[in-house]
């Protein structure tokens, strides 16, 4: 397989690290969106398997995040709407270095909800789209006033470190759990307010609109998962007016099932419903 890397200049001028990883018989092209405070690179376990399956698969660091950080990730972004035309920009050359083959979209946590936001609001022309965790609902018990609160937080105060996520929660296998925390190009503290308060916003779009996504869709979450709501997952499988759709809980599965104690089944699962979707 072959590893290309570049900068792309996004519409308001920031630079993002890309990189694609080329099939030897490409029958397929992958954008893949990677989640809150994690980076492109850790994929290429996933990205092997797709790749033997004849996938090309082509992803970024997002704004704030891996090595599109200016100095180091922070996970910040402006606004979701940005990371929606960052996705779309990209989506459109993914297409274009892969003319008359299929296109999907895989999406990972944050980059889960981004996709279910992306299809809902540009209408994309793909094959088929993967939401792993999707962040679509928020957490059971949210405290309404805290949702409240956000906005004003968000806007007076938008790099204030508002949320610590539970690294613990990642995986049950403890060896996965130090290797995101030792890595350099993860963001492991608190969430800052803006961040959050615009995955706030793209939740509740996802919620209102979910009766709208139209593309063939494998939904996959853990039954566990402490970090996305599964029921997130459940209501657009539910609402969507996907002729084909499928949902996968993993019972006790947690946030990252490409690295949880089911990977090989999920993985497995991931690239036979690609491969089937091809035939």
């Amino acid at each position: 397989m072959k590893h290309l890397e570049t900068a792309y200049k996004t519409h308001d001028g920031k630079e993002l690290y890309l990189q694609a990883w080329m099939a030897d018989v490409p029958k397929a092209a992958m954008l893949l969106v990677h989640g809150l405070g994690e980076h492109s690179s850790r994929y290429l376990h996933l990205v092997e398997k797709l790749n033997e399956a004849g996938v090309s698969v082509f992803t970024f660091d997002g704004r704030g995040h891996g090595k599109s950080a200016k100095v180091k990730p922070d996970a910040f972004f402006e606004s979701a709407d940005d990371y929606l035309k960052d996705i779309d920009a990209l989506f459109g050359k993914v297409k274009s270095y892969s003319p008359g083959l299929p296109a999907f979209i895989y999406g990972h946590s944050m980059g889960g909800g981004l996709v279910a936001a992306y299809v809902l609001k540009y209408k994309p022309e793909a094959a088929g789209v993967v939401l792993s965790s999707p962040a679509i609902k928020e957490a059971e018990g949210t405290s309404k006033i805290l949702i409240a609160l956000s906005s004003m937080i968000s806007k007076y105060f938008p790099k204030l470190k508002a949320l610590k996520l539970d690294a613990n929660k990642v995986s049950r296998i403890p060896e996965e759990v130090q290797k995101y925390l030792q890595d350099p190009f993860v963001y492991t503290e608190a969430i800052p307010a803006r961040t959050g308060y615009e995955l706030l916003q793209l939740m509740n779009y996802i919620q209102g609109n979910a009766s709208e996504f139209n593309l063939p869709l494998l939904l996959i979450h853990g039954s566990d998962d402490g970090l996305t709501n599964p029921k997130g997952s459940e209501l657009l499988f539910e609402n969507a007016k996907s002729a084909d759709k499928t949902l996968k809980i993993f019972p006790g599965g947690y946030h990252e099932l490409i690295n949880d104690l089911d990977r090989d089944e999920v993985m497995n699962l991931i690239v036979s419903w690609i491969e089937i979707r091809l035939a």
